[in-house]
């Protein structure tokens, strides 16, 4: 290989990891003010069983609002299988204990002049996730810089949940000679039932990785496609990712990172996030 097509390499592979690394700044700049701010915590543990075969663990901690709430708890256990040295397949099950908090919706207005809308409050309530999941994952390394693209194939269930339903309504009042006098505001509560739901979705992630030569930080930053499968809507979520991993030893390694999605789904809400993770290979 000569040295202008190794030049040529090399910038566009930089040139690509700038971009996927200025992904977030770029979405940041069409945030809104009901982005939500959380942490993530994650650990991760895997077992080689062989050259090929690999078992998996993960659990992992999700707030929202800052540290405020608590948004999820999951856990969760797979096995991948090196089809050839750049492709492999996994599979895996996660269960998850999500959190939905207050929901305020408002109704029709009883009078704009007056600012005064009725409106409904969806109290929070936990409920149970399971998810399974499919993917197929292909690397390609240019010098000292990985490529990965991943398609994962998964299948939410989110079972039924019973909370509370709080109606408020706006009431007029008059006195004897019918002159109006201050409203008042009247509750009603009652349970509310939420139905089961299902989800099929495919997630689309292009990943990059740097090894610095001589050292144990190793920047990264993705992009991910949400697309939902089963309500065909094109590509509904975008996450952008951007981190670095730094070796402990052979068999421990820590991660910080910086990530924003650009829409609310059932799965996680709109907004920012930063993660710290540890992995250990068993």
């Amino acid at each position: 290989m000569n040295t202008n097509s190794r030049t040529k390499k090399k910038l566009l592979k930089y040139a690509l990891l700038a971009l996927l690394a200025a992904a977030p700044l770029f979405s940041a700049s069409a945030q809104s003010e009901d982005d939500e701010f959380g942490v993530w915590a994650t650990f991760e543990a895997s077992k080689k069983i062989n050259k090929k075969f690999k078992l998996d663990f993960e659990a992992e901690l999700r707030t929202i609002e800052g540290v405020g709430d608590i948004d999820r708890v999951s856990i969760g256990a797979g096995a991948s299988y090196k089809l050839a040295k750049w492709l492999k397949a996994s599979a895996g099950y996660i269960f998850m204990y999500t959190h939905s908090l207050d929901e305020k919706k408002i109704k029709e207005a009883f009078d704009e002049d007056k600012g005064l809308y009725d409106y409904n409050v969806d109290h929070d309530y936990w409920t149970e996730r399971h998810r399974f999941h499919l993917s197929l994952s292909g690397e390609y390394k240019v010098g000292r810089v990985e490529f990965s693209l991943r398609e994962r194939l998964q299948y939410t269930r989110t079972n039924s949940a019973t909370t509370d339903e709080t109606k408020y309504r706006w009431q007029q009042n008059f006195d004897d000679e019918g002159n109006e006098l201050p409203s008042t505001l009247g509750t009603e509560k009652e349970p509310d039932y939420k139905k089961t739901k299902e989800n099929t979705t495919l997630r689309s992630r292009l990943n990059v990785k740097w090894d610095i030569p001589k050292c144990k930080i190793n920047p990264f930053a993705s992009v991910e496609l949400y697309t939902r499968l089963d309500e065909w809507k094109g590509c509904d979520k975008l996450r952008y990712r951007i981190g670095a991993s730094y070796k402990i030893n052979k068999d421990n390694s820590v991660s910080l990172f910086y990530l924003y999605q650009d829409a609310n789904d059932d799965d996680e809400p709109k907004g920012h996030a930063v993660g710290i993770g540890y992995s250990i290979d068993l």
